[in-house]
């Protein structure tokens, strides 16, 4: 039998709930403007621990049957990959700039890279000079992608 005091003590106690990682970097890469039946949407989490959420919507939804979910787990090569060009593109000393003459209506792919120093942006239109380094940290977290999931993330 439990003494009051006892019961008391392991009420108090918190519950301690599995927390995800910190997300490490994330991607959203779309269709651009397209009619309804030709519209798609497709946003990746890749966590420090290796852990990827996929989600990809097809028209203009965002949750329902028209959403599908998809979860997978990264080699610690490719997430150290993704460290790599982060850190190796100069972007979070020197972001990336955005470009003066931005394309109106296309698909674009953009994202982050989440480092201890900072946030690395990566502008889905950067500016010309800019182009190749957003493009290889970009690269990075496409790579770090399952292939099975190549039918998300460029659909058409």
């Amino acid at each position: 039998m439990l003494k009051p005091l006892a019961v008391l003590i392991v009420l108090a106690l918190p519950v301690q709930a599995d927390e995800p990682a910190p997300v490490l970097a994330d991607y959203w890469t779309n269709s651009g403007s397209l009619p309804p039946e030709y519209a798609w949407e497709t946003s990746v989490l890749i966590r420090e621990d290796g852990q990827l959420e996929l989600k990809h919507c097809r028209g203009y939804e965002t949750e329902g049957p028209a959403c599908k979910q998809r979860k997978a787990k990264v080699p610690a090569t490719a997430l150290e990959a993704i460290r790599t060009a982060a850190t190796d593109s100069g972007l979070l000393e020197e972001p990336a700039r955005e470009t003066d003459a931005p394309v109106v209506g296309g698909g674009m792919t953009w994202g982050h890279v989440y480092l201890p120093g900072g946030t690395v942006e990566l502008l889905p239109q950067p500016a010309e000079a800019d182009v190749q380094r957003v493009g290889k940290v970009l690269a990075a977290i496409a790579a770090a992608i399952p292939p099975r999931f190549e039918r998300f993330t460029d659909p058409d």
